[in-house]
């Protein structure tokens, strides 16, 4: 399987200190990656420097479309890129009819059609002034952009935002069509780890501007199973198996650096657990100590 994307030790920081640093991973043509990460880790600078909306400091970014490769923000670049992201600005007295005109300019594969087919299947009326849409609405026009110009590439924060659950249904069918081909690929971010695992191939998780983990989905919830303890199981066991703990209530909840060796060693059955609560217990879990 070939990449569509490489990233290799991309850093932009801040002035604040904020930012990214030796951000690495590939995305294999054909697939989905699934960017999480609490709100500041960093996801939407490492859009923007994929995108070129965003200088980066040092690092290399490049991309594969037809077998030729970029890697600098050119337009035969961006006409292979699609992007879905909180800043829409249109004007209010634009319809769907009238920006997709202006698309028309803008792409160079530009498919009208294609266009007013995605809106109609989103049940988004094209006569409509923007002014008038809904948050959903405008999510809905910008999957519709990002489709409807043979984008290799579409890269969607947040893409599911205001969706309800009709069209993040629809949203998500367009998406599984984009890639089946085997060419497309997909980065998306999104608050709702049910999305994140429903959607993705591969996992990235983002903390503090570094990646902690990048993982095939289906091996990063075989790999950090959870396990239910005591507070007395807890004191007798070896810190060195433990990734991470996490107190609750009335139990604690444990990821052990090697699951079935932890599991079988102390007599545990793993919880049945999905994505969000790993992530959950990763990012709010303590080290042993």
């Amino acid at each position: 399987m070939t990449n569509a994307l490489e990233v290799r030790n991309l850093t932009k920081v801040y002035n604040t200190g904020k930012g990214i640093r030796d951000i690495s991973f590939e995305l294999s043509k054909g697939t989905i990656l699934g960017i999480i990460g609490l709100n500041g880790a960093g996801k939407t600078t490492m859009l923007n420097c994929l995108t070129g909306f965003l200088k980066y400091d040092s690092g290399e970014i490049q991309y594969d479309f037809n077998g030729e490769r970029y890697n600098k923000a050119t337009p035969t670049l961006l006409d292979n890129l699609g992007i879905v992201s909180s800043e829409y600005g249109y004007p209010d007295h634009f319809t769907a009819k009238t920006i997709s005109h202006i698309m028309s300019s803008t792409y160079r594969a530009w498919d009208k059609k294609r266009f007013f087919e995605i809106l109609a299947h989103l049940d988004l009326d094209k006569s409509l002034k923007t002014g008038k849409y809904s948050s959903g609405m405008k999510t809905k026009l910008a999957i519709a952009i990002a489709l409807s110009h043979n984008a290799k590439i579409l890269i969607l924060d947040e893409a599911t935002r205001g969706l309800d659950v009709k069209a993040s249904s629809r949203v998500r069918e367009l998406l599984y069509a984009h890639v089946s081909n085997g060419e497309n690929s997909i980065i998306l971010t999104s608050h709702i780890m049910g999305e994140i695992e429903r959607m993705s191939d591969t996992v990235m998780l983002i903390e503090d501007g570094c990646v902690q983990f990048i993982n095939n989905k289906d091996d990063l919830l075989y790999q950090h199973k959870i396990f239910q303890i005591t507070s007395s199981q807890l004191m007798e066991m070896d810190k060195k198996e433990i990734n991470k703990v996490k107190r609750e209530d009335h139990a604690l909840y444990v990821i052990a650096k090697d699951p079935k060796a932890f599991g079988d060693k102390y007599k545990l059955e793993a919880v049945s657990s999905s994505l969000d609560r790993v992530i959950e217990i990763i990012l709010e879990g303590d080290t042993f100590q």
